[in-house]
């Protein structure tokens, strides 16, 4: 095992601190670039002290909007696609291939399922905004932070809930593992002594509690260290914080003293990058790909402002003559002076009206990069889409946007999958898990996630295009094929039943359109009376037809004795 550092070691703790932000420096001057270019809520970097930029004014860089708003729709678009509201994007089911088909097992997972979501849903776990928040992160410099914890009822401290937390990325320092995955995270942030008193009541960090035992200086800030790493003295059979996978300690910087150690099951605090280099730790974004476009459209508008107001008010030259003259510029002033005894101005514009055309046309092409960074093309597929546009061509470009969406994959594996791991141990916490089916209790629990969001869909376009392909290239073939048998192999290699079922995954209709199990059987069983019944009466009318035949055939005699 890797040795990490003793977390009772404030020392061993302030210097990996110290190695974790040299490593991060280059980063912090180009996301304060591009938080001032595109995100300025959120331009608190190099050091900054965060209770101390409260209120600034953050948008004075800011010529051209462009990039903040594509920013906003690329946001947008993560959320419509990857985790769209009021919807279950993502599902949990059993891993293990036998208990997939225990109808019991796939009950309770499915109600497991709805339990997590209405949990994100409440309106008081803030999973909404905190997750439009650490998009936005994401999308800006390439990394994101959401803290997952439990929802304490104010006064008891039991837990009621989830609640989440967009930690700001200024804040966040990571470490790498072997495998590339952070393991490795520490939040250093700022409080008062007071808040430091809320949050430790019956532990405070010395600096807190000298403030209170002074009665003073309460209101005074001092930088904390959370550290989270993985627990090196880990053992699963015991009960105390050797126990827990993950190791936490908090460390006062002022003091140099470590306090309030413990540990969580599962990692509290989620990181995520958007695209990374193998040699890097942190993400890079579509913002950190466009930066040199985005600079380029504020110097444009800039140009283009100045320009036009040359244009408004342009450069005047006089004659040395009119030194002592008065030129009134501004709208209904007289100027005496400005025009000599022959009618000549003597107040000439210094150079003509500039043509602006190529420059807008350039400023359009580079605003045109800066939108497609951020997907905002997507937009436009909807609205190109004509009513004689066919079923084949629509799931083609359901797939292409699929295919440009593909980088937004990275967060199902670095996001929402240790976010659901760390989700389900805070139920299991609160006993919403105690009802698991013995069966799922003897494999071990062992569950896997799913999704079948827009994107997961939008993967999957290719086959509904490649069905609907087919149809197109086999009607012929159908219609020359008066015999039927055509129809009739094209059903019997596709079933109808379950090309339904896939197409109905494939397009996203909602799984409680379809008929039970039960319904199926009761329409199938309706069916199956419907057509004995028609049969007996097709019986009964041959077995008429025949009487009546036999009657007319019988001779005389034999029908009067009968």
């Amino acid at each position: 095992m890797t040795m990490l550092p003793d977390t009772s070691n404030a020392d061993d703790l302030l210097r990996r601190q110290g190695v974790m932000e040299t490593a991060r420096a280059n980063f912090e001057g180009l996301w304060q670039e591009v938080a001032q270019l595109l995100l300025p809520r959120q331009a608190e970097f190099l050091g900054s002290d965060f209770a101390a930029t409260q209120g600034l004014r953050r948008t004075e860089r800011i010529f051209d909007e462009t990039a903040m708003l594509s920013l906003d729709h690329g946001v947008a678009v993560f959320e419509g696609e990857v985790i769209p509201q009021g919807g279950l994007w993502q599902r949990l089911m059993a891993r293990d291939e036998a208990l997939l088909r225990n109808q019991r097992v796939r009950l309770w997972f499915e109600q497991l399922t709805d339990r997590l979501f209405a949990l994100r849903n409440s309106p008081y776990s803030g999973f909404a905004n905190q997750t439009h928040e650490s998009v936005a992160s994401l999308l800006a410099f390439g990394v994101q932070g959401m803290w997952v914890d439990s929802l304490r009822q104010p006064g008891t401290g039991r837990a009621v809930g989830l609640s989440y937390r967009s930690e700001h990325i200024g804040q966040i320092f990571i470490q790498e593992n072997y495998r590339g995955e952070v393991d490795i995270v520490h939040r250093r942030f700022h409080l008062t002594h007071r808040q430091a008193l809320q949050k430790w009541p019956d532990n405070p960090p010395a600096c807190a509690a000298k403030a209170q035992r002074d009665g003073k200086r309460l209101d005074d800030t001092a930088c904390y260290i959370h550290v989270l790493q993985p627990n090196p003295r880990h053992d699963p059979d015991r009960i105390d914080a050797r126990a827990m996978r993950i190791h936490s300690a908090y460390l006062s910087v002022s003091d140099r003293q470590v306090f309030d150690e413990g540990g969580y099951r599962r990692m509290p605090l989620i990181v995520s990058r958007y695209e990374k280099s193998p040699t890097e730790q942190y993400g890079r974004s579509p913002a950190i790909n466009v930066l040199p476009a985005v600079k380029a459209c504020q110097a444009m508008q800039r140009d283009l402002v100045t320009a036009i107001e040359f244009m408004a008010r342009p450069a005047l030259g006089v004659s040395s003559d009119m030194q002592d003259e008065m030129l009134f510029y501004a709208p209904g002033g007289i100027s005496y002076g400005a025009i000599d005894e022959r009618g000549q101005r003597m107040i000439q514009r210094l150079w003509d009206d500039p043509d602006l055309s190529m420059a807008l046309r350039l400023q359009e092409t580079t605003r045109a990069i800066i939108q497609r960074a951020f997907f905002e093309d997507l937009y436009t597929i909807r609205q190109e889409v004509k009513s004689h546009v066919s079923a084949t061509e629509i799931m083609q470009r359901e797939q292409e946007k699929g295919i440009l969406l593909a980088p937004l994959k990275r967060q199902e594996h670095e996001w929402f999958t240790p976010m659901a791991d760390r989700e389900l141990d805070l139920m299991a916490e609160m006993g919403m898990l105690d009802d698991m089916p013995p069966e799922l209790i003897e494999a071990g629990g062992l569950f896997e996630t799913v999704y079948e969001n827009p994107l997961a869909r939008a993967r999957k376009a290719e086959q509904a295009g490649g069905f609907y392909q087919l149809l197109q290239g086999f009607a012929p073939i159908m219609q020359a094929d008066q015999s039927g048998g055509a129809l009739k192999a094209l059903l019997t290699k596709y079933p109808p039943e379950r090309v339904l079922d896939g197409l109905g995954k494939i397009h996203g209709v909602p799984a409680s359109w379809e008929a039970s199990e039960d319904e199926i059987a009761a329409a199938q069983a309706a069916d199956a009376e419907a057509a004995q019944t028609a049969q007996i009466l097709e019986l009964g009318d041959r077995a008429s037809v025949i009487a009546r035949n036999l009657g007319g055939a019988m001779p005389a005699e034999a029908q009067n004795v009968a």
